[in-house]
Formats: structure tokens, C-alpha cells, sequence
């Protein structure tokens, strides 16, 4: 399963910049798995109700909204970009990850093809 998630990512790596930790441009194998650990861990969250979503938009993040909302959201804009990482204004060196929501949705399906 891992496997075919790192294939969905690896898909369009300039995608999944945000996780180059080391800002060298280049995504090493390590980045790359933790871009799968997040991508599994939001995948598997997204059944939540929560309002803890965020989306990239107009440059700034713009939330929290609920996944249903993200779906919304997602639909109007196809490439849009989701987090649920927290952004503190105080926090100015904190990286954010974000992922593409289609990501989230081919990781929700692939989680739930290996499930049945």
C-alpha cells in the first residue's frame, strides 16, 4: 500500500515542495516518506467531521473548514492545496505541508481498497 502511495506522489513532486526539509530543491527518499506518512495520516483523518482544514488560497491559507467543505472547495478548484497542519502567526519558521486534496483522495481510495 505504501508503495502505491509513494507512486501517487512521486507522480508530480513539485507538488509535494513543501516537504524539501533541507530546502536543497531536490526531495530525497526520506521527504518523500514522510510526504506518504502525511498523506496516509490525512487520508485516514478525512472521515472526520473536524473542522481543522486548511486550503491554500489567494496566498494564504484560508480556514478551518470542515472535509465536506475541502470536498466543496475542491470541486470549484481542482488543484487546490490542503493542510491540516496548525499555522501560528508567532511560529514564523515552522514549515507547513501542504498536499494537493486530489492527493488525499487517491490515498483515501487506495486506503480503502486495501481495507476490503
Amino acid at each position: 500500500m505504501d508503495d502505491q502511495i509513494e507512486a501517487e506522489i512521486r507522480k508530480d513532486l513539485v507538488s509535494i515542495k513543501t516537504f524539501d526539509e533541507n530546502k536543497d530543491g531536490v526531495l530525497d527518499d526520506i521527504e518523500i516518506k514522510n510526504a506518504v506518512s502525511k498523506a496516509k495520516l490525512w487520508a485516514s483523518e478525512s472521515a472526520s467531521d473536524k473542522i481543522e482544514w486548511l486550503y491554500f488560497g489567494s496566498d494564504k491559507a484560508v480556514g478551518p473548514l470542515s472535509w465536506k467543505e475541502i470536498l466543496e472547495v475542491h470541486k470549484k478548484y481542482p488543484e487546490v492545496f490542503i493542510t491540516k497542519d496548525k499555522i501560528d502567526k508567532s511560529e514564523t519558521n515552522k514549515r507547513i505541508n501542504w498536499l494537493p486534496a486530489n492527493i488525499i483522495l487517491n490515498v483515501t481510495s487506495i486506503l480503502a481498497e486495501d481495507q476490503s
